[in-house]
């Protein structure tokens, strides 16, 4: 095979036979060499490999001013850098048949750093949701997002790898990614909501994405109806975003939506924003817009600040970087930064897999619970 290398930078005609094999070469090479490996898939788009021998770099710097590489940030914010030695990048990925034989190891041994944290109860989550129903009902808060963990037992043949390229092809419009990091372990993530991205031509976009329902295989996007709770809440994520949009006094925006999409086994509404940074001479926009944007109302609530002393108050649980963070930033002259949701932190032999649910004073503790499960399912039906 015939490989072209300009920098560090090599690309690979892949096959759909080789791709989880080699896939598993690269990283128990990185391993072996004591690397940090960063995965990912951007929607629609082939796979692509960050490895690096120096530490996760912490950074405070405007991501413009970034070299290129990729960024990592937890749920207060606190953001890492991995610029990346070697990167790679898999094409042709298409509905992959798994050879038995993936390499000489049987595993991709990925580096586990951390303890894992107890699950979250179903009577500890609802007292949560009525919790925050009821200090909405008697206070200025709009929205909060308490979140729970699932503590899963991985299944005795469980290979990240295989994993990664299952949620690939399962999840064609989500960005898939794998953290695997000496300083924070390693993290699984296959996501539905970008936060910011920037392209070459310096187009700026984000989204508001709420509401949740599961989806039925029998009727089309177009047919979906929504109660009042899921409008409302994806309202008030839109106004979030506009509501930023007004603080810098940016005007010129395209705002399309909402419309209902599809993110694995759920529906969600979702409205994008879309400006051109070119025409409006806003060229920072998109790390103005990331210190604003995050956390979204979509993961914290609103306005941010109750909803923030309201979630420490009512989670017995390290966020860590669930509903923060991550994706590929300065590549090629682009950006794409995306929420941390539908993700995992993975040990040896079992997962904490996290979920939240946005809570209004019209919410019901059953459904919210329910719709936690609903979401944990996104990773469970691809790890079993």
């Amino acid at each position: 095979m015939e490989e072209a290398k300009t920098d560090n930078k090599t690309v690979s005609p892949y096959t759909k036979e080789r791709l989880a094999k080699d896939i598993k070469s690269w990283t128990n090479w990185a391993m072996d060499n004591n690397q940090n490996i960063v995965l990912f898939r951007e929607p629609d788009k082939h796979p692509a490999m960050l490895l690096d021998s120096k530490p996760l770099s912490r950074v405070d710097a405007p991501i413009e001013e970034l070299e290129s590489g990729f960024l990592f940030a937890n749920y207060q914010g606190e953001l890492w850098h991995l610029q990346g030695e070697q990167h790679i990048e898999f094409i042709d990925l298409e509905q992959v048949n798994l050879p038995v034989e993936l390499s000489k190891k049987t595993n991709w041994e990925y580096y586990v750093t951390n303890k894992e944290q107890p699950g979250t109860s179903k009577e500890n989550y609802t007292n949560a949701v009525q919790k925050g129903i009821d200090t909405i009902l008697h206070s200025s808060l709009n929205k909060v997002v308490p979140s729970k963990i699932k503590l899963h037992n991985l299944p005795n043949n469980f290979c990240l790898a295989t994993a990664f390229v299952k949620l690939c092809n399962k999840y064609p419009s989500a960005f898939i990614s794998v953290v695997s990091t000496k300083e924070f372990g390693t993290w699984l993530t296959a996501t539905p909501e970008l936060l910011i991205s920037v392209d070459s031509d310096g187009i700026f976009e984000t989204m508001a994405l709420a509401g949740t329902q599961k989806n039925n295989t029998e009727r089309t996007l177009h047919e979906v109806a929504w109660v009042d709770k899921d409008i409302e809440e994806q309202a008030m994520v839109s106004r979030y975003i506009i509501n930023r949009f007004k603080e810098i006094r940016l005007r010129d925006f395209i705002e399309k939506g909402p419309m209902t999409v599809q993110a694995g086994n759920l529906n969600h509404l979702c409205t994008t924003f879309k400006v051109d940074t070119k025409a409006t001479e806003f060229q920072n926009l998109g790390g103005v817009m990331l210190n604003l944007l995050h956390p979204t109302s979509a993961v914290c609530g609103m306005p941010k600040e109750p909803a923030l002393d309201l979630i420490e108050q009512i989670e017995n649980h390290d966020r860590k970087f669930y509903t923060g963070y991550l994706g590929p930033v300065n590549i090629d002259n682009e950006t794409s930064l995306y929420v941390n949701l539908r993700c995992m932190e993975l040990f040896k032999r079992n997962a904490n897999l996290f979920a939240g649910a946005g809570v209004t004073a019209i919410s019901n503790p059953e459904k919210e619970w329910d719709e936690t499960e609903l979401k944990f399912n996104t990773l469970l039906n691809i790890i079993g």
